[in-house]
């Protein structure tokens, strides 16, 4: 696919963010709701895994098949679930999902569980929703600094409002047993940031795009995207926002400054290797950057971009957004080898930003 150059115009509205869609299913499946069994049109491929997850759950087999697709989020959520309800489900994994962090649980009881706070937020989601389910109380102890913390937050606010109490200790979270999910069915999932930073970012190259329906008070952690961006150069640490990487690594590039980026080490267990990929991308637009084990460096170009180069997105969908970005500030177009894995989080991007060419 030819992504055209120039900058874009218009009026946006991003779809729902999937990482409070994933919670909300999952409580309203919890709770005895029938809002998860309802796909709405343009879903992401993500969402549709969840889904399809909480539908072999509901089929009450004691041995039901998990297909996941490529969600990360969904795998890490249904396997403590799933051990909660006492199933012992198959879980079929797809794409680069196999080879990714994971935890399984064969069975779950109530006790002390100790995590790694520095390798994905989703395992800890992942108990708290499980752990109200059991019979005895909890903790949830992290054995290293916990990232991407906003995301439990998310999880935790989803939880309060169904009904589920959790305090936080000083090394992690108590979550009591015998809990009852109650979530009010009137509950929407906010419009995605991780989405959106996609055309801010092109807003920052100079596009005009109007972006609506995004909650300024999110817990979503990629709200700091607007922050990230009117910081030009400097150090950006990616510890609690994984997900921008791509999008400001696109943007970083153009700027007139050197820009390193921080805690980037698990970046590379992501839908690919974001930090190689990235790399690869701007050495195709004539950027010079650095890879260092848990940093990397971009040395913006302090103008537009060659174009007329082709990029590989490793079938990562961020991967073939950030190309979108770096095309709005280009001389010529930007050819990516599958604009189809956008379907993962954003399925109908391409087609938003057909329409935002249209008046740039």
């Amino acid at each position: 696919m030819l992504i055209p150059p120039g900058k874009r115009k218009g009026t946006v509205r991003p779809p729902k963010s999937k990482s409070h869609l994933h919670r909300l299913l999952i409580a309203d499946f919890l709770s005895g709701g029938e809002a998860w069994r309802s796909a709405e049109s343009g879903e992401s491929d993500d969402i549709a895994a969840t889904r399809r997850c909480l539908a072999a759950l509901a089929s009450g087999a004691v041995e039901p098949v998990l297909d996941c697709g490529e969600s990360g989020s969904t795998l890490r959520f249904m396997r403590p679930l799933a051990a909660a309800l006492g199933r012992k489900p198959r879980f079929v994994l797809r794409g680069r999902l196999a080879s990714r962090p994971d935890i399984s649980y064969d069975t779950l009881a109530s006790g002390v569980f100790s995590l790694p706070g520095d390798v994905s937020s989703q395992f800890t989601t992942g108990l708290l929703f499980a752990l109200p389910l059991l019979d005895g109380d909890s903790e949830i102890r992290f054995t290293s600094q916990p990232e991407s913390q906003g995301y439990v937050e998310m999880t935790l606010d989803v939880l309060r409002a169904s009904g589920i109490e959790v305090a936080a200790t000083p090394t992690g979270y108590a979550v009591p047993g015998r809990q009852r999910y109650r979530l009010p069915a009137n509950c929407e999932a906010e419009a995605d940031w991780s989405g959106a930073a996609f055309w801010l970012a092109m807003n920052h190259l100079g596009s005009e795009v109007n972006v609506q329906g995004l909650n300024a008070s999110s817990h979503q952690p990629d709200r700091v995207a607007e922050a990230l961006l009117a910081q030009v150069g400097g150090e950006k640490d990616m510890a609690q926002c994984p997900d921008l990487f791509p999008t400001l690594v696109a943007a970083a590039a153009a700027d007139n400054a050197t820009t390193t980026f921080t805690s980037t080490r698990r970046l590379r267990l992501k839908e690919s290797d974001r930090v190689a990929a990235m790399a690869a991308m701007l050495a195709a637009l004539g950027v010079e950057t650095a890879e260092e084990e848990d940093r990397f460096v971009v040395k913006g170009v302090g103008g537009f971009f060659k174009g007329g180069c082709k990029v590989a997105t490793f079938s990562d969908h961020r991967i073939a957004m950030a190309a979108a970005v770096a095309a709005s500030h280009a001389f010529a177009p930007i050819e990516i080898d599958n604009a189809n894995c956008v379907a993962k989080s954003y399925p109908r991007f391409f087609e938003e930003d057909a329409s935002l060419r249209g008046n740039g």
